[in-house]
């Protein structure tokens, strides 16, 4: 289903029809979805209740007619969808820190409702709710992984991360280690993370054995664990979105945390255990799908 869109439609009907009487039942009728679901659905989108949203807007509606027209404050308060003056004032002052009329003498400036961004920035909530609703969780047994590395140091930034990717797509080194398993599947994996807030950032493909081990290349042996599996895009990844809300919030909801934890001196939580994205021949861009793989254990 487009939540998105659902919930556009949804704020459309109440931009046409604040003036009347609505309930929330009224909204989830017209967008087709029970009133408890599309409440929890536009909380998400918007950051708002329903009817938050709804006081939000007929506030504003009033504002602007205060700004623009003469009418009377008690017309005002009638078209704008309240049942009284004194119910537009008590939800005026609280709103703008004025009554409506000291409001309409000194004609201060004020922001539109809904704000311009508001759907683009709840959209990504709605893509982080999606991604962890869909989670998997496997084991994977010990693997090899065969690539290049570089130290990583988050005090000073991860441009290097950037410069390994150049190095590993320009020279085509994938095409140059023997043994792959899933070819021509990559990962990209942050390993080693110690109390410094440094680690290691590895580029490499699985490979069934090291005999044939080409020179330039490092070899890492990773052990069993199990991981949860993410599906999400590039872009959300490398925004930080995905780990803050998984480390801020997901462990500690499914009850889990990651193995071989350390805290480091910035406070930052990591694992020394390899958290890492799969990038498959599909992948293009920001915007396509990887996955991401982040060792955990129950309590």
């Amino acid at each position: 289903m487009d939540y998105l869109n659902t919930i556009l439609e949804a704020t459309e009907f109440i931009h046409q029809n604040y003036t009347e009487n609505i309930l929330v039942a009224d909204i989830a009728e017209y967008v087709y979805l029970s009133p408890s679901y599309f409440s929890m659905v536009f909380r998400i989108i918007t950051g708002y209740t329903v009817k938050e949203y709804l006081n939000q807007y007929r506030l504003y509606k009033a504002a602007i007619a205060l700004k623009e027209t003469d009418k009377k404050i008690i017309f005002i308060a009638f078209e704008s969808g309240f049942s009284s003056q004194q119910s537009l004032t008590k939800k005026f002052v609280k709103q703008y820190k004025l009554p409506p009329a000291h409001f309409r003498k000194i004609n201060p400036p004020i922001n539109p409702f809904p704000p311009e961004n508001i759907f683009m920035e709840r959209g990504i909530i709605m893509d982080l709710k999606h991604c962890f609703e869909n989670v998997k969780f496997i084991t994977k047994e010990s693997f090899l992984v065969v690539g290049i590395e570089t130290d990583i140091d988050y005090n000073l930034g991860t441009n290097n991360i950037g410069n390994l990717y150049d190095k590993w797509n320009n020279e085509n080194l994938v095409e140059l280690i023997p043994d792959q398993i899933n070819y021509p599947v990559v990962y990209g994996m942050t390993h080693e993370s110690d109390e410094n807030d440094t680690a290691k950032y590895m580029i490499g493909v699985e490979v069934s054995t090291l005999k044939n081990l080409p020179s330039g290349f490092i070899a890492r042996k990773f052990d069993t664990c199990e991981y949860a599996v993410f599906e999400t895009t590039l872009d959300m990844e490398t925004s930080g979105e995905f780990w803050r809300y998984f480390y801020k919030t997901w462990l500690s909801e499914q009850n889990l945390k990651q193995p071989q934890s350390i805290c480091t001196k910035n406070k930052n939580i990591y694992t020394k255990l390899p958290n890492f994205e799969v990038y498959d021949v599909n992948f293009k861009d920001e915007t396509s799908k990887i996955q991401i793989y982040a060792p955990i254990i129950r309590k």
